[in-house]
């Protein structure tokens, strides 16, 4: 249960940092509705605490051999 948490609060950590900083680099320019951006940094935060999970159990494995 524990790495649930964990992979929850990395998700909408990033998330919500990624979402901002986007916001204001170029979505807010190429005018992006709130509810696409927030969908949008969602999606991205899920893959990326995704793919760091995924690199975080091999090297798990790995120390273990």
């Amino acid at each position: 249960m524990q790495g649930v948490i964990k992979f929850v609060k990395g998700w909408l950590i990033f998330s919500l940092l990624w979402g901002i900083f986007m916001w204001f680099v170029s979505w807010q320019a190429q005018g992006k509705e709130i509810g696409m951006v927030i969908v949008m940094s969602l999606y991205a935060g899920l893959i990326y605490q995704a793919l760091m999970t995924m690199v975080a159990r091999y090297k798990a494995r790995r120390a273990q051999v």
